[in-house]
């Protein structure tokens, strides 16, 4: 009987059609270091979306996966989508340290020496959104307090978040 059952089962399975939706979705995240005294940020994309992202933004062409050129441009892409600001509405302004193809994502890296005084921030994460509107970004803040995460979808531009004050 359980075999008749388990064959039953398999034929419905494979009679019905299969539909995978693969989220369309980024992650970062923005950890204060005290130990180097400075914010980094991590930014992980899946491999396969920031191809297509790629394909898009540059050309049928672009090669994320060998190509420096495409990766660097990518890189640049991202720094022009996220933004941090201070709780007075300063910009807090991130540079570049690097990039790098790991295990089906591409990671992109910026750093900032900590400012001084902050107390909260004012984020946007708009990378890939105006390609997909189904995009969905992550940014996840740590080590200044407990963890806070912000989500990016629809229409959505700007998130804030109250940090607590380490000079207090």
């Amino acid at each position: 009987m359980f075999r008749l059952v388990t064959f039953m089962f398999v034929l419905l399975c494979a009679a019905m059609p299969i539909q995978a939706h693969k989220m369309k979705s980024a992650f970062t995240i923005v950890l204060f270091n005290e130990r180097t005294n400075h914010i980094e940020v991590m930014h992980r994309f899946m491999l396969h979306d920031a191809e297509e992202a790629a394909w898009q933004l540059f050309d049928a062409k672009a090669d994320i996966i060998a190509d420096e050129t495409t990766q660097a441009k990518f890189a640049a892409y991202v720094e022009t989508k996220f933004e941090v600001q201070d709780n007075n509405g300063n910009v807090l302004p991130f540079s570049l340290v690097g990039y790098q193809n790991d295990a089906g994502y591409f990671w992109v890296y910026q750093e900032l020496k900590m400012p001084k005084s902050l107390t909260g921030l004012r984020v946007r994460q708009d990378a890939l959104r105006e390609i997909w509107d189904e995009q969905f970004n992550i940014v996840n803040i740590e080590g200044r307090g407990p963890a806070k995460s912000l989500q990016f979808e629809g229409s959505e531009v700007w998130r804030t978040v109250s940090l607590p004050d380490v000079n207090q």
